[in-house]
């Protein structure tokens, strides 16, 4: 039976050991401590597609950022908000956003606050994330509904990640003392990082400080040398001046073997200024964005191992956070529209949105015979605060008196409180099957109150309640002790943000966006059937999958009432409404070659295969915009017999977006296609590592190697959906200013002891 367990175990795990074997060229030269990473890495089996990456692949690959983080993972992207925030979230198999959950430590991240009625001014798209990189030691990439695990949001997947602890530095026992230093140079946006680790154990109690800072420009684009001019038919990104603070701190006491206590602290600082260009123009003049994102959390947690007749394992935590995000713009605003708009005056808008969450944990696991019981209970208590000021000095006098209005919040302050019960029981049936079942129930209370900033005008605010049942269930037949097959149904749920529930824009005469208290939660079912090879040579993974959707939440255009003259208003006003279901199917393959053995020669030789295709469609037969191209991604990769120096050549492919698979009815039938497509790329990457000293290794990096010039289907969809980046669009050649960066290169130093 222990046989049999252990081969479920490497199956439910093996498609993340295909993506650390794929993406490992710079790893550890024994191949079988890929396994051991993973496998300590992934302690919960669930129905679900899961990539690992773990702080070594994260040195290894020189991945700085969230797009280097799913550089090398078809089928999943950044989806990209503006210049000025950056990504807005990942997209996995079709889906982005708020729709894929984020999760550091646990602890759900923030919301994004986008405003239908006026996303070209691009406020606060890129908020969900505040943790840095180089804090982490593990990141699951899990593709599929995983609302039993991830929560809210995980409809089309999640990204969960995991900080790094004392013992990551540490002897597994007695007294000790580690440190790591990191600096590194990438030339795409001309960024400059270091990074202090120090960790130490004095008898029961351990202690750890990461501290990381970054300082960069803008990201580059293909052609650099491109117009360098004001307005839309700009060709060259705006100019950026960036900077980044990170603080990740852990204390963790032993009261005794098997029970620990701790507390962790992290803290994520980071500031844009953006001189946007490619919004000056007519109307705007001067025009600059201070933007500032930062997250704290502080938080103590609670292990234990004992047998008792309620668990084995238990896991407390209780955690604050706080998401503070401000944005301000500098500009000189002068246009007259007779008789609505005249202005000739400098501005300066403060606009913020703050969301602080108190969460508390309890996970719990008891093995019972051939069952394994995981479950555990979640509150959270989030509150949201948002507000707009604008500070302007009339031109056109001598008097420069500046005058404060309050342009009115886009949401009101309110609350949501969660309730949260999950169970999962994974159980064995006879030598060759095991069976997963999980259950999950949520509880959600929304509140709102009216004040100066938000005066409810359209009389929509209201307390909401709502719950969701989401469940999962998979199993796992083993053929034979190198083939199995993995299928699962799992589903998952997004709760309506802040946003969706409460944002009215405009006034009662002149509505544009309308709330919706009224809105149900957006739900999906994930199917999944895999065949799963593991052999000497190699292992493999080749898998489909199809999703429903329903009640997606979209935006609706309705026929508003003018107070004034009672009579329709032709421009009508937004509401965000429950529409019909949306489909998405695709394939996933993954597979890895151990070269060394299959030519004879020592190990450290191996390539590996990594492939998606997506396909979706919306309940009128419009394809869904968010799916990305076709892709793929083949890795060869050579260690040393020492381990001491290595070499990875990688070569992604992704597939041009073809205009049939992005088009949109209109209610009369006609088509609407996008203004600008991807086109179709072959990307070269080479990375290569040396140990110059024994704890000492330098590694270098050359990226897109032939010098291609390509378009990102997540950097150019936005351009014609009322989301104009910074600001007016694209005129003439500007659109090359969206293009991917040409030949570039990054060098790093790791010093560890």
């Amino acid at each position: 039976m222990k046989t049999a367990i252990h081969t479920f175990r490497r199956n439910a795990i093996a498609q993340g050991v295909l993506l650390a074997c794929c993406g490992q060229a710079l790893a550890a030269p024994e191949p079988q401590e890929l396994d051991l990473t993973v496998i300590e890495s992934e302690s919960i089996e669930r129905d679900a597609v899961i990539d690992v990456i773990t702080a070594q692949d994260i040195s290894a690959q020189q991945i700085d950022n969230a797009d280097d983080l799913v550089r090398y993972i078809p089928g999943v992207s950044v989806s990209r908000g503006d210049d000025r925030w950056g990504g807005s979230g990942f997209n996995i198999r079709g889906l982005d956003e708020d729709r894929v959950a984020i999760n550091v430590d646990g602890v759900p991240q923030g919301e994004t606050l986008k405003y239908e009625g006026g996303q070209a001014y691009g406020y606060f798209k890129g908020n969900r994330n505040g943790v840095d990189i180089e804090a982490l030691k593990s990141v699951e990439i899990v593709k599929g509904a995983d609302a039993l695990f991830s929560g809210s949001g995980a409809l089309a997947g999640a990204v969960n990640m995991t900080t790094k602890d004392p013992d990551d530095y540490l002897a597994p026992e007695g007294n000790d003392w580690g440190l790591g230093l990191k600096t590194g140079y990438s030339s795409v946006n001309d960024e400059t990082m270091a990074s202090l680790a120090a960790a130490n154990r004095s008898g029961n109690l351990e202690s750890l400080l990461v501290y990381t800072w970054r300082s960069g420009h803008e990201f580059e684009n293909f052609d650099m040398d491109g117009a360098d001019i004001d307005g839309a038919a700009r060709e060259v990104p705006d100019p950026q001046d960036k900077e980044l603070n990170s603080v990740l701190g852990k204390l963790i006491y032993e009261i005794s073997p098997g029970q620990e206590i701790g507390l962790v602290g992290t803290y994520y600082d980071k500031n844009t200024e953006t001189e946007t260009r490619s919004f000056n123009g007519d109307w705007y003049h001067d025009r600059v964005g201070d933007d500032t994102n930062k997250v704290t959390r502080y938080g103590v947690f609670y292990n234990l191992e004992a047998k008792t007749a309620l668990f084995d394992n238990l896991s407390a935590a209780i955690n604050q956070q706080d998401v503070e995000t401000e944005a301000l713009t500098r500009q000189r605003a002068e246009f007259s529209i007779p008789p609505f708009f005249t202005s000739n005056e400098n501005r300066l808008d403060d606009r913020s949105y703050d969301q602080d969450m108190l969460q508390v944990t309890l996970d719990l696991e008891k093995t019972l015979g051939d069952h394994r019981l995981i479950y555990g209970l979640e509150l959270q208590d989030k509150d949201y605060r948002n507000s707009q000021f604008r500070y302007a000095d009339d031109l056109t006098d001598d008097s420069d008196v500046w005058e404060t209005s309050n342009l009115g919040a886009l949401v009101p302050k309110s609350e949501a409180e969660v309730y949260t019960l999950y169970a999962q029981d994974t159980f064995a049936l006879g030598t060759s099957t095991q069976i997963r079942l999980g259950l999950r129930y949520d509880d959600y209370s929304y509140d709102a109150e009216s004040d100066a900033n938000y005066l409810d005008e359209t009389g929509t605010l209201q307390p909401v309640d709502f719950s969701a049942v989401t469940w999962t269930v998979g199993i796992e037949q083993a053929f034979t002790d190198h083939l199995s097959l993995e299928a699962g149904v799992s589903t998952g749920f997004r709760a309506p943000t802040i946003e969706e529930m409460y944002s009215t824009n405009g006034s009662v005469d002149d509505w544009n966006t309308i709330a919706n208290p009224d809105l149900e939660a957006e739900t999906s079912t994930n199917y999944d059937i895999a065949l799963v090879g593991n052999h000497k040579l190699g292992s493999y993974r080749v898998g489909v999958f199809y999703s429903q959707y329903d009640d997606f939440v979209d935006y609706e255009t309705r026929e508003g009432i003018n107070q004034n003259t009672g009579q329709p208003d032709p421009n009508g006003f937004s509401v965000p409404v429950n529409t019909d279901e949306v489909d998405i199917k695709g394939l996933e393959l993954a597979a890895t070659l151990n070269l060394s053995r299959v030519f004879g020669m020592e190990e450290g030789l191996s390539t590996g295969l990594q492939a998606a295709y997506t396909e979706g469609e919306e309940a009128n037969g419009d394809p869904v915009y968010s799916v990305q191209p076709p892709s793929a991604v083949w890795t060869v990769n050579y260690d040393s017999p020492r381990g001491n120096w290595g070499l990875q050549f990688a070569t992604t492919y992704t597939e041009g977006k073809d205009g049939d698979d992005a088009y949109e009815t209109s209610a009369e039938g006609g088509r609407t296609y996008p203004l600008y497509l991807s086109n179709t790329a072959t990307v070269f990457d080479l990375r290569a590592y040396v140990d110059i000293l024994e704890n000492l290794r330098l590694v270098a990096g050359v990226y897109n190697l032939t010098d291609k010039e390509y378009y990102a289907w997540d950097s150019v969809r936005f351009i014609d959906q009322g989301d104009l980046r910074p600001g007016i669009g694209v005129e003439d050649n500007g659109i090359r200013r969206y293009s991917e960066a040409g030949r570039n290169f990054e060098v790093s130093l790791n010093y560890q002891f």
